[in-house]
Formats: C-alpha cells, sequence, structure tokens
C-alpha cells in the first residue's frame, strides 16, 4: 500500500504541472514559483518510522515547504 500511495501523490504532483525529482526525500516538486518536499508513507504510528521519515525532510535546510503525507486518519 505504501507504493501505492507514493504513485498517488507522485501522479498528483505531475498533474499540477510540477517536475517531479526522486531523492532522498520522496519527492521533491518544482514548478516555475514553487519548490516544495514531499515525504510519503503509509503509516507513521511506530515512532521509529515517524523519526525515520521526518528525519528525510530535516536533512533539507531551507525554507521551502515540507509535507509528510500519511494515510494515517487520526493523527
Amino acid at each position: 500500500m505504501g507504493h501505492i500511495l507514493e504513485n498517488i501523490v507522485y501522479l498528483e504532483l505531475l498533474r499540477r504541472g510540477y517536475k517531479v525529482y526522486d531523492l532522498e526525500v520522496d519527492f521533491v516538486a518544482e514548478n516555475r514559483d514553487d519548490l516544495k518536499y514531499y515525504q510519503v508513507a503509509l503509516t507513521v504510528r511506530d515512532e521509529k518510522v515517524l523519526e525515520r521519515e521526518l528525519k528525510s525532510l530535516q536533512k533539507t535546510r531551507d525554507h521551502y515547504p515540507k509535507y509528510l503525507i500519511t494515510y494515517d486518519m487520526d493523527l
């Protein structure tokens, strides 16, 4: 399911007109006005998983928005 969720996010970013790069963070989305970072995980209920997913975003030390997308409904 995690890979399916990543594919959904990837296709939606493309649909919105972003160039999408696959780096240490799951996706870097760029268009001529914007740059955003996306980390995608099926769940981050396990503290170690949450820590791992956030670590990738924290390594990008710039001012651009960073998002963690999960399927968790009640966090």
